[in-house]
């Protein structure tokens, strides 16, 4: 008895204990549980990837750049696509020497989790001295479905200084298309060079419109320092302080980001572009600097190979048709076999294909097979219209006939060609489904 109250008693004490590290995994779990569900969602960032000073040329405001691009790179940092990604640009104060040009908002449909986009925004000096040393601020918003908007910091502005031409920096080669399409991507690169050493800030941009582009990519790299590598066109090499109401405002405060504090020597930049919309437009090239107590810009600036004329065109279709026959040449093929050929065909274009007509001839020493032809259109909506010509192409007026021209019962030796008019569009969609026309001919 003794023993078994013992026991009694002995359970009676650990079964609080046990509840409650019970208790303690089961709140864990959740805290886990919910920890993970976060994860699935998206989260946006914002951060700033352009310099706070833009300016004109010191001696002569009538040359020289006054365009600048601002610019925040936007991040997804949860587990899921975010949509209807926008970026806004957003004057704090007044300055009537600096205005936003191009289209804002600026908006990226979607985002996928981990990836990153970047907003810019052109922002022209008026060309007077009387911008110099005046400021506006800013701040750079970013909003998507479900998501808080988010901002670049504040405060911050954009400071208009007295920009010194200097041969040090120049532009040696912008290559690119120079005819584009709506909806197409490509890539410009832009070679350029600075001091052998580099500077302790630096920018070299290509001036982009955001109203025809949308920058998807930067690839830049150095040889100050060796091997130097930047995805943004703005090398913050020194640790710059952008902040207007700090002691110690538009100087060298560190960290350093680059050995030395310096980036530059020769500069190889290179954009993944989109197109957005048609028009022709400049992209000139700009390289600015902060050197000693000074502010430079390249001073080719304007000539030679400093722009590029880019004409943006409507997309366009490009409508691929592959060919096959069975069985193929690998085959033993005597005379009486038949052959069967199939056209498949896919828009692999941006825009819709329309008046679709595709044209097969019946290959020499052949027989049209009589009621062979077939059409496969998937889900693409079109329709189609089979016609058939006796005179190689010239009309399609024809109507095939068992025996025709000497042919064996169920050919007919007089068709030349074969014709399928579509009616409808055939969209990019159409990759998903097949798409295809058959016609079979007999071997004499």
């Amino acid at each position: 008895m003794k023993s078994q109250r013992s026991n009694s008693f002995l359970l009676t004490r650990l079964r609080p204990r046990w509840s409650g590290l019970f208790f303690k995994a089961f709140l864990l779990t959740i805290i886990f549980g919910v920890w993970g569900i976060q994860s699935a969602y998206g989260a946006i960032t914002i951060t700033p990837v352009s310099w706070n000073v833009v300016g004109l040329d010191s001696n002569n405001q009538t040359i020289g750049p006054d365009t600048f691009q601002i610019g925040a790179r936007v991040c997804n940092t949860g587990g899921a696509a975010v949509t209807n990604v926008v970026g806004t640009f957003v004057w704090d104060s007044a300055n009537i020497y600096l205005t936003l040009t191009g289209n804002n908002p600026v908006t990226v449909s979607s985002l996928n989790a981990g990836a990153c986009t970047d907003f810019y925004f052109p922002v022209t000096v008026t060309r007077t001295a009387l911008a110099f040393n005046t400021a506006r601020r800013y701040h750079i918003t970013a909003s998507a479905t479900g998501q808080a908007t988010v901002s670049t910091p504040t405060p911050r502005e954009l400071y208009v200084e007295k920009l010194i031409s200097q041969n040090r920096n120049s532009i040696n080669s912008i290559t690119g298309p120079t005819t584009v399409f709506v909806g197409q991507t490509y890539t410009y690169t832009v070679s350029g060079s600075t001091a052998t050493g580099g500077y302790a800030q630096l920018e070299a941009f290509l001036n982009l419109s955001n109203v025809i582009f949308q920058v998807q990519g930067i690839a830049t790299t150095y040889t100050a320092p060796a091997g130097g590598t930047n995805d943004k066109f703005y090398a913050d090499a020194c640790g710059w302080d952008n902040n207007p109401v700090s002691g110690t405002y538009k100087s060298c405060i560190g960290p350093v980001n680059y050995p030395g504090g310096k980036a530059g020597g020769d500069i190889s930049t290179t954009y993944t572009v989109k197109i957005l919309s048609t028009g022709v437009t400049v992209a000139s090239t700009l390289i600015t600097d902060f050197s000693g107590s000074s502010y430079h810009y390249n001073n080719d600036y304007g000539v030679g190979v400093n722009s590029i004329t880019i004409t943006a065109l409507p997309s366009l279709p490009n409508v691929a048709l592959t060919k096959s026959v069975s069985p193929s040449g690998g085959a033993q093929i005597v005379p009486g076999a038949d052959l069967t050929y199939t056209i498949a065909f896919t828009n692999n274009g941006v825009a819709l294909a329309s008046s679709l007509v595709i044209i097969d001839p019946i290959p020499a020493n052949t027989d049209f097979k009589v009621g062979s032809v077939t059409t496969n259109l998937g889900t693409t909506g079109l329709t189609v219209v089979v016609a058939y010509s006796n005179n190689n192409g010239s009309t399609y007026v024809y109507t095939p006939v068992s025996g025709g021209g000497g042919a064996p019962a169920g050919y007919d030796r007089n068709v030349t060609n074969v014709r399928w008019t579509f009616s409808g569009n055939l969209s990019q969609i159409a990759r998903n489904n097949t798409c295809s026309v058959t016609v079979v001919s007999r071997i004499r």
